[in-house]
């Protein structure tokens, strides 16, 4: 993996470690559904595309007003699923 690449991923796992025993079981079940729905438009999860979604979100996270949190909270999730696809297909390799 790249050196900008781990350094996100090791951001993102920093952030994980805090994660609530609620919001772990929450994003469980969120990654499956991405899973699901990548699968179901045909798109394999590979790193490039779970570095994206890390990516993207980490960006729009630094750009997007708080309203309320809600919106950095949603992208938060969607970079935490990034990793977790990340991390799966490196453990497979």
């Amino acid at each position: 993996m790249g050196e900008e690449r781990e350094r996100l991923a090791t951001l993102l796992r920093s952030q994980a470690e805090a994660l609530e025993c609620w919001e772990t079981a929450e994003l469980h079940l969120l990654e499956h559904a991405v899973r699901d729905h990548l699968a179901e438009l045909g798109i394999e999860a590979t790193p490039d595309v779970a570095v994206a979604l890390m990516a993207v979100a980490t960006l729009l996270t630094d750009r997007t007003p708080e309203w309320g949190g809600h919106a950095r909270d949603a992208l938060a999730e969607v970079a935490q699923v990034g990793l977790r696809l990340l991390e799966d297909h490196s453990a497979s390799s």
